[in-house]
């Protein structure tokens, strides 16, 4: 063989080793990148899990106030109620009565 072809070939060899290694390199590079982001993603997904409450939760919680609210509302309707029946017999009690006229 001679010298020229065996430069030719180590140079071939040594292009294709260097183009195996970038892409090695760049797959590495895009394999940390797309972990970093799922990492995040993640992060984020777990926060939002810690953070807030089941549809299903909140939803018998906003029954059960409604529900109260309602009552409350009822209570305080019977108890004016109540309030103005008093003050109604009060002020029948105390309406002067009309003095008979013509009989003496």
């Amino acid at each position: 063989m001679d010298g020229g072809l065996i430069l030719g070939l180590l140079g071939a060899a040594g292009t294709i080793v260097a183009i195996v290694s970038a892409i090695v390199v760049s797959h590495r590079y895009t394999s940390d990148k797309i972990q970093k982001g799922d990492d995040a993603l993640h992060e984020r997904i777990n926060r939002v899990r810690d953070e807030y409450v089941r549809r299903v939760d909140l939803d018998s919680h906003m029954v059960r106030i409604e529900t109260n609210v309602k009552e409350l509302r009822e209570e305080g309707r019977e108890g004016t109620r109540e309030i103005n029946r008093r003050l109604d017999q009060v002020l029948t009690t105390l309406q002067p009565r009309p003095a008979s006229r013509g009989r003496s």
